[in-house]
C-alpha cells in the first residue's frame, strides 16, 4: 500500500549526513484513507535504517504529532543516520513498514546525502 512520508518534517532539501551517530525524523502521513496508528513502529524502516531505541529500552523512539496541521495525527519517528543504506547519487529514500494487522506499506521521500561521497 503507497503511504505519504516526510523525511525531516518542515524542512528543504532533506540533508542526510550518513558520517552522523544522530537520528533523523521521519513522518509516516495519516490522510483520510489510512491511519498513521495502525502503523507498527517495529517493522518501520528508511533506507535500510531502524527506529531508534529509548535508552536500553524496547521502546521505539516514535510519537503522535500533526505535522502537516491537516488535523490528522501523523507517527513521526527516529531513524539511525548510520544505518543508512545509500548510494552515491540517490535523490531519494523508501521506507517500508507494516500496520500492526500485517498490511505492508512503501512511502518514499526525497533525500540530499551530505557530506557527498
Amino acid at each position: 500500500v503507497p503511504i505519504s512520508i516526510d523525511i525531516k518534517p518542515g524542512s528543504y532539501p532533506n540533508s542526510i549526513n550518513v558520517g552522523s551517530s544522530g537520528v533523523i525524523p521521519v513522518a509516516i502521513l495519516s490522510a483520510s484513507d489510512f491511519d498513521a496508528s495502525t502503523v507498527d513502529p517495529t517493522s518501520v524502516s528508511l533506507a535500510g535504517a531502524s527506529v531508534k531505541l529509548v535508552g536500553k529500552s524496547d521502546k521505539y523512539l516514535c510519537h503522535h504529532e500533526d505535522v502537516n496541521l491537516d488535523g490528522l495525527l501523523d507517527l513521526v519517528c527516529q531513524i539511525y543516520t548510520a544505518q543508512f543504506m545509500v548510494e552515491e547519487g540517490e535523490t531519494s529514500a523508501i521506507l517500508e513498514a507494516e500496520t500492526f494487522d500485517g498490511t505492508e506499506l512503501r512511502g518514499e521521500d526525497s533525500i540530499r546525502v551530505v557530506p557527498d561521497f
